[in-house]
């Protein structure tokens, strides 16, 4: 008589569970690779446009350019338009005898853009950036979707610039990068 009892009991936790695992997986922040792969040059280029000057900036060396990386955590379908929600780490940087130099910079900031598909490709629009201090989260979790903030708040990031930062130059891979003192 005890197993008749547990049955529905049973059945009721695997209901509830497939449903948490349904909810789950539907919320998951979704990547659509080709868009992400067509959108990122602009925002790339984007992003470098509309940094401050930096360290180097100010010094009068010929050459000077933020190096980025991003790290894309979703891809949202906006009507026509469509959300990326990354996070992004940029290096103010400038060649300097047979290396590079490291000034200004800024790790992890997440933000997300809008971008529209035009003939030539990929055009954005828009973008918003992660508030600082206590508006840090609250931000984030109004910008991304609630799995894709928790993504960003629990510490996603994308590459370090300085693995980058020989080639955006073309310099080959190996090529000393040390921070300015």
């Amino acid at each position: 008589m005890g197993n008749v009892k547990r049955w529905p009991v049973l059945a009721g936790v695997g209901v509830v569970v497939a449903a948490a695992t349904w909810w789950i997986v539907d919320e998951m922040p979704a990547v659509d690779d080709a868009v992400a792969r067509e959108a990122l040059p602009p925002i790339d280029e984007h992003l470098r446009a509309k940094l401050w000057a930096g360290t180097l900036a100010g010094t009068g060396f010929p050459d000077v350019r933020w190096v980025c990386t991003q790290k894309v955590i979703e891809t949202r379908p906006d009507g026509e338009r469509v959300k990326i929600g990354l996070v992004a780490s940029c290096d103010e940087v400038m060649k300097e005898g047979g290396g590079l130099v490291v000034g200004s910079g800024f790790r992890r900031q997440p933000m997300v853009y809008l971008v529209e598909r035009t003939p030539s490709g990929y055009r954005v629009l828009d973008r918003k950036l992660a508030e600082d201090g206590a508006g840090y989260s609250p931000s984030v979790k109004a910008m991304f979707s609630w799995v894709g903030a928790r993504r960003v708040i629990h510490g996603a990031s994308p590459d370090d610039p300085k693995t980058v930062s020989p080639a955006a130059f073309g310099l080959p891979d190996g090529t000393p990068v040390r921070t300015r003192s």
